[in-house]
């Protein structure tokens, strides 16, 4: 993008030419976070996320009161996507470069040490473009995280179908942490085989060394099966409490 600058005329006749945030004008501003990094041939950037030390709770979006639970405690996205991509959305403010938003954001994420990249819902059988758009915002947001906040941004595992995971997990691939979350796909054996298939997809094709796992089941071995593939491997899976899985875990133990 060329430089540009306007012509201003001040009120004692001087006259100067003064820069154009071209960026801004354009609704480019992505690129302030996209320019700190590396894009592969899909046009998304590269990260490189490693840890020496895993969270030991999961934080929702809209939790504000759990963000910092623990020392430890990760920011995750499993919720309506609305309550995080609306009109005043963290996206939207990154987009516009909305000052009185972004430093809102700021001051409501400050210390914030882990971050699971946005678990925005995509479909199959969806408009290509819409699952691209948000394939995109799912970086954008997990740079933001690095850049401004300092935290450690973790790829989230999302599922549209076997052929396109390549491209889906595009700039993922030299991570050594993923999450998973099973929230919704643990009743029905078609969803259970999905996360069997991504855990396998991850475990073959990654550098992973962790998976982090977003259970809300009051049975921690029902979820544990579905990552066999890996722990046989050597991969290091976690399940980390979270708000949903300790009332699920009191709910069965009232009722024992």
């Amino acid at each position: 993008m060329r430089n540009t600058t306007k012509k201003v005329v001040s009120s004692d006749g001087t006259v100067e030419r003064v820069p154009v945030d071209m960026k801004r004008q354009l609704n480019y501003n992505i690129a302030n976070l996209l320019n700190k990094t590396h894009l592969n041939d899909d046009g998304f950037p590269v990260f490189h996320t490693h840890a020496s030390v895993y969270p030991d709770y999961i934080a929702m979006n809209n939790e504000k009161h759990m963000f910092h639970k623990t020392q430890l405690t990760a920011l995750g996205f499993y919720t309506f996507d609305r309550s995080f991509d609306n009109i005043h959305g963290l996206y939207n403010a990154i987009y516009y470069n909305d000052v009185r938003l972004l430093k809102k954001y700021k001051e409501m994420y400050a210390g914030i040490k882990f971050v699971i990249g946005p678990d925005y819902s995509m479909f199959d059988n969806s408009w290509p473009q819409e699952n691209e758009s948000r394939l995109l915002k799912i970086r954008i947001i997990m740079l933001w995280f690095i850049f401004e906040i300092g935290a450690i941004a973790i790829p989230n595992v999302v599922y549209l179908s076997a052929e396109k995971l390549p491209h889906i997990m595009s700039g993922f691939e030299e991570c050594e942490i993923f999450c998973f979350s099973l929230k919704g796909h643990m009743r029905y054996a078609v969803e259970r085989n999905r996360v069997i298939e991504l855990v396998k997809y991850i475990t073959d094709n990654t550098a992973v060394k962790t998976m982090l796992v977003y259970s809300v089941c009051g049975k921690d071995e029902n979820a544990l099966k579905l990552f066999s593939y890996a722990i046989e491997r050597g991969i290091d899976v976690r399940i980390v409490d979270n708000t949903l899985r300790q009332r699920n875990i009191n709910r069965l133990e009232g009722m024992a």
